[in-house]
């Protein structure tokens, strides 16, 4: 579980160690959003290289490759790919893509077709019940 204290950053750090953000290596607050972009970017490397972008035998290792955004891409992945994925991976909260800008992206807007979401007015979520039942 993630806990927010009282400057509004979670202090929970959580997560498989090739997938966290250096921020939530810091162990003094991160933004959630920031780092979730991070880990994201990571499975979007994973899905599309085959091999996680980040990996060393040892903790100290894997974290100084995660601190210094160590990694390069295959020779198989496109210019715009490759562009989206380093702006996904960089370690500097300052600089690093936000979920509007991935959206605006060119090579993420390709085939991009936006959710339509249908509204049934005959839902009502206050009458429903989940009952859970324990085996």
């Amino acid at each position: 579980m993630r806990r927010h204290k009282e400057d509004g950053l979670l202090h929970t750090a959580c997560g498989t160690p090739n997938y966290v953000a250096p921020e939530v290596l810091k162990d003094k607050g991160y933004d959630g959003t920031s780092s979730d972009i991070w880990s994201c970017g990571v499975i979007l490397f994973v899905l599309m290289a085959g091999y996680l972008p980040f990996d060393e035998p040892s903790l100290i290792g894997l974290y100084k490759k995660i601190w210094e955004a160590s990694f390069s891409c295959p020779s198989w992945f496109s210019s715009g790919a490759r562009n989206l994925i380093k702006l996904i991976l960089d370690p500097n909260l300052l600089t690093r893509i936000t979920i509007p800008e991935i959206l605006q992206d060119e090579w993420f807007k390709k085939g991009y077709k936006p959710p339509k979401f249908e509204q049934d007015e005959n839902v009502n979520l206050d009458n429903n019940i989940l009952y859970l039942t324990w085996l």
